[in-house]
Formats: structure tokens, C-alpha cells, sequence
């Protein structure tokens, strides 16, 4: 099956999608001191250590409005009353001061009340020696989907004259919306833009419940000649 990058035919736009997968932990606000705020994120005994320093972990930090430097701590609970907790390699405390690189740009300290400007949902913590790194959870990526229906939508929104490369192809379903053009003329327009695409249109029919067109197509010749190249 062809597949194609999925576009907003309303705006214009590239779909994106999330595809993190990763599960969230726990996090609580501990401790404020004069110049910190202090959390806590707590993992469970038998979570893999690496990935902290790796992929990061996935977590939730509730909004405050704070406005004071973050310093983090992650403590392993065993279930059993058993915790521990991750060191600092290079100061020898529990606690991480937390930065972000906002916009690609140098390392900066972020305060508590400033986590939105990184994320409106959830965060991921990434250790880096003394310092935990906040990023956005969202793992954004194209969202591919089936070329034919993306290929159909487009042609008929397309009006003639306003693609360059092929200015005189395009449905453009809009004129005869809002115009007393025949359903002659446009079952014939129909046949003839699709049939230039090699797409045949077996049958047509506005839904009038949904205002949807519904078209019964053909894209055996399409898909003929995209397999065949």
C-alpha cells in the first residue's frame, strides 16, 4: 500500500504524532528552602538505572508558582521499606540542579513556575553527571497514512489554475458548493480529474446528513503503475 505524509487539507498543516512510549513515574515537590525548591522522583527497585542517564525517564510534575531554581533527587523504592537513593557523581549529595536548553540554546537554569514554557503535559528528567535536564515528553514524528485517500482529499479541494505544476488539475469541490453549476457537471468533472490520475470513480453521492462527499474509487491502474516503476 502507498503511504504519504498526512496534511490538514483545512490548514495546511504537517500531522504530527507523539510516539514516547515511555511509562510515567511518580514526582512530588519535598522541600523549599530560600533558594530552591526541592522534588522528588521515585522509581521503582528494579527499574534499569541506565536509562536515567540514557533515554531519561518519563514523569509528571505538578504546576506551582514558584518562582525559584529546581533541585531534584531520585530514590529507588524496593517495596519493602527499602529505598535508596541515586548520588550525585561529583558533589557526593543526593540532589541534581535541574537546567533545560530552551529553544536549542545554551543550558540555563529553569525555575519551578517556568516548566510550562517546556512542556504544557508531561516532562522527561535526563541525568548528565550533577545536572538533570528537563525536555518536553513529546517525541514528535510525521504521521504517514494510505497516499490514495490523502491523493483524493487534495484533488478535489484543489482548484484549478492554483497548483503550479498542474495548473489546470483539481476537482475544486468549492464551486460547485456555493454555485448553481449542474450534478452533471460536476459527476463529469469528477470522472475526468480522477481519471487523469488514474483513479476511476465507480460512484459519488453528497452524504446530505454528514455534508461529506462519498465516493466509491478504483485505484488499481494508480497502484498498477506505482508498483510497476
Amino acid at each position: 500500500m502507498r503511504r504519504d505524509i498526512q496534511v490538514n487539507t483545512q490548514l495546511g498543516d504537517i500531522v504530527l504524532q507523539d510516539r514516547n512510549i515511555l511509562g510515567t513515574y511518580p514526582f512530588e515537590w519535598v522541600g523549599e528552602e530560600d533558594l530552591v525548591l526541592k522534588g522528588q522522583l521515585t522509581l521503582p527497585g528494579n527499574y534499569n538505572i541506565n536509562t536515567l542517564y540514557t533515554t531519561g525517564v518519563k514523569l509528571s510534575i505538578p504546576y506551582t508558582p514558584i518562582f525559584k531554581p529546581i533541585q531534584i533527587r531520585v530514590i529507588r523504592d524496593y517495596g519493602d521499606g527499602t529505598t535508596r537513593t541515586v548520588i550525585n557523581p561529583v558533589n557526593r549529595s543526593e540532589w541534581f540542579d535541574v537546567k533545560t536548553k530552551l529553544y536549542g540554546k545554551e543550558e540555563m537554569s529553569i525555575c519551578a513556575s517556568q516548566l510550562l514554557m517546556v512542556s504544557m503535559d508531561d516532562y522527561i528528567i535526563q541525568i548528565d553527571r550533577d545536572i538533570a535536564y528537563v525536555w518536553s515528553n513529546i517525541d514528535s514524528d510525521l504521521c504517514n497514512i494510505n497516499a490514495n485517500f490523502q491523493n483524493r482529499n487534495l484533488l478535489l479541494q484543489c482548484v484549478p489554475t492554483n497548483c503550479y505544476r498542474y495548473p489546470t488539475s483539481g476537482v475544486g469541490l468549492v464551486r460547485f458548493l456555493h454555485s448553481n453549476l449542474s450534478q452533471a457537471k460536476l459527476a463529469d468533472t469528477l470522472e475526468t480529474e480522477f481519471k487523469a490520475d488514474k483513479v476511476t470513480v465507480n460512484n459519488a453521492a453528497f452524504n446530505s446528513f454528514t455534508g461529506h462527499l462519498e465516493m466509491d474509487l478504483d485505484f488499481t491502474e494508480a497502484d498498477a503503475s506505482v508498483y510497476s516503476t
